[in-house]
């Protein structure tokens, strides 16, 4: 087997700097995860063709289409076997060669190579590739892992079939790798003329139309070319059309050296692969970008929560000190009303009197606590209820955004922040749950009823007995008895004097144990009201302590592996547009020689 290019000089080091480009490339493009593997094996191909330098012209099309017969009636030579049913099953590469060789060498399981003078030009191979939409998948399979490989691709369509979707998807593809393209309607002699002229601007409408590409179009008859050639027609003739194919090839290979076309083809693939990875790139680091901003947007609720807990705090706090006013002035009311000496002397019912402390003084304190402070915990519940919900729904938003950008992108590079965002969703469920009873409300009136009721004992205990104390002291004792007439003048005028001095002392011991009482009571009360306001506190802290685990420990982590996400998608953009940087110089290299 020959290759007819001698590569020497400037050209066979611009090869090398290409094959060494493509080669960074792949590497570049294999690190991008696992939907990138195909790529990059795609480009360690075309640097391993680059060694051979054959031009490289794929015929690629439907099974049946007729490309076989197609490359037969090129080489004017039935060289390759034809046949009803799909007779290709391997790559059929047929190089220029000097003296052809019709017996082929296999190359490996799925290759096999022939030479033939007649391939268009020396350096030129045209490839046979399986039939596309086979019953045989793994024909298809084959066609398919080639088109990256050629260097010219004529796509073959039956004029009776004429563009079938497995043939628009080969199309397609073949554009996306930015293959030349030349299209060939073969069996033109099973139409009458004006049905040809019909299936072509059908073939013209639809390339263009669905795939935005303008091709040359070459309506031929492979057979006719070939019973022309069997029968030795006449020089100047093109029977089937294909004489026009020809020409068209030659005039591709002489405009410039095979071997500056396929470094330039294989570098337009390259910029391809290299600007569609840029494009996933950019599109992960913009998921990154909006996923940041809506994390951001979680942290910011977090300090707009804390900042509402402040405020409706304060709101429970002005309402609950009102309460505690209120009782503090019956207290000192009841106190005055009953430990006043208009009372001494009088008889007095203890019961009724602590009916009357606990009606008076103690009322509906309890009721507006509890109103006050059930509203302000309500409040936090159906507050904490709806933020921990909207948390849900954002993280969930989140997790369905990066599942839908997934496509074309990397999944694992995600795996761990998918991890991280299921995680925080779960917290964020079990946070929700927990305000999903009335426990919370529940245990803090309980507490408040247990300290009020130990109040309300304490009060209707302590006061009430310590009036019946000072009553019992200032109602005179049973001194009227037997000659208390005899005694009276002298008792007066002795009595006197110490009835003041004992009047005094206990108007005195009156107004301390009046004092003392209502300290105490004061003391009472403000240990009361401290005893909720700490109960408030403590359920708001433990609800900002929530507020600031969940940030620290949940959104933290988040952010940390967006960012490296983020750092990870610009050393890949940075290192994409190098590459480019890379293209656009060697292919001016290329162009000058």
């Amino acid at each position: 087997m020959t290759n007819a290019v001698l590569m020497e000089g400037a050209i066979a080091a611009l090869r090398e700097s290409e094959i060494r480009l493509l080669t960074d490339i792949a590497t570049s493009i294999g690190e991008m995860g696992e939907s990138a593997q195909s790529d990059r094996r795609r480009l360690l191909d075309v640097a391993e063709d680059l060694r051979d330098m054959f031009f490289l012209v794929a015929i690629i099309g439907e099974f049946n289409a007729g490309k076989s017969s197609l490359i037969n009636a090129l080489l004017g030579d039935e060289l390759l076997p034809t046949g009803i049913t799909p007779t290709t099953e391997m790559i059929e590469v047929i190089r220029y060669g000097e003296i052809g060789d019709r017996r082929p060498q296999q190359r490996d399981d799925s290759t096999r190579l022939w030479t033939h003078p007649n391939t268009g030009a020396p350096g030129i191979a045209l490839v046979d590739t399986p039939g596309t939409g086979s019953v045989f998948a793994r024909h298809e399979r084959t066609a398919k892992d080639f088109l990256h490989r050629s260097d010219l691709v004529i796509f073959v369509i039956s004029a009776k079939r004429a563009l079938a979707e497995t043939e628009r998807l080969y199309l397609s593809l073949a554009k996306d790798y930015g293959k030349k393209i030349l299209l060939v309607v073969n069996q033109v002699d099973l139409l009458q003329p004006h049905e040809q002229q019909e299936v072509r601007r059908f073939v013209e409408r639809q390339v263009q139309e669905l795939l935005e590409l303008r091709p040359l179009i070459f309506m031929v008859s492979s057979r006719e070319a070939l019973n022309a050639a069997r029968n030795g027609s006449p020089p100047g003739t093109d029977a089937g059309g294909v004489a026009a194919l020809k020409s068209h090839l030659k005039g591709v290979f002489t405009e410039a050296p095979p071997t500056r076309q396929k470094l330039l083809a294989q570098l337009d693939m390259g910029k391809r692969l290299v600007e569609r990875y840029l494009d996933v790139s950019q599109s992960g680091a913009n998921v990154v970008s909006t996923d940041t901003q809506k994390v951001r947007d979680v942290q910011r609720e977090l300090e707009q929560q804390s900042g509402g807990l402040e405020t409706q705090l304060k709101t429970a706090r002005v309402e609950i000190q009102q309460v505690f006013d209120g009782l503090r002035e019956r207290g000192m009311t009841f106190i005055d009303n009953n430990l006043s000496i208009r009372r001494f002397g009088r008889g007095i019912n203890k019961e009724v009197l602590q009916a009357e402390f606990r009606d008076v003084v103690i009322g509906r304190a309890l009721r507006d606590i509890n109103e006050a402070s059930g509203d302000y915990v309500n409040a936090l519940i159906d507050n904490s209820r709806l933020y921990w919900r909207g948390v849900i729904d954002r993280l969930n938003q989140l997790n369905d955004l990066l599942e839908q950008e997934l496509t074309g992108l990397d999944a694992g590079v995600y795996s761990e922040q998918r991890e991280a965002l299921q995680e925080a969703v779960r917290i964020a469920e079990t946070e929700l749950k927990s305000y999903s009873s009335g426990e919370v409300l529940g245990r803090l009136e309980t507490t408040f009823e247990t300290n009020l009721g130990s109040f309300t004992t304490w009060g209707a205990t302590a006061i009430v007995g310590l009036i019946v104390t000072l009553l019992a002291i200032a109602t005179p004792g049973p001194l009227v008895g037997v000659g208390a007439a005899a005694l009276a003048l002298p008792a007066l005028v002795i009595g006197a004097p110490v009835a003041a001095v004992g009047g005094y002392l206990a108007l005195r011991y009156y107004r301390r144990v009046t004092a003392d009482t209502k300290r105490e009571l004061k003391e009472r009360i403000d240990h009361l009201q401290k005893t909720y306001t700490e109960s408030l506190d403590k359920l708001t802290q433990k609800e900002r302590n929530r507020l600031t685990q969940y940030g620290k420990q949940v959104l933290t982590p988040v952010f940390s592996r967006l960012e490296v996400l983020s750092q990870r998608y610009a050393v890949q953009q940075s290192r994409l547009r190098e590459h480019l940087a890379q293209i656009e110089t060697l292919r001016k290299g290329i162009e000058g020689v």
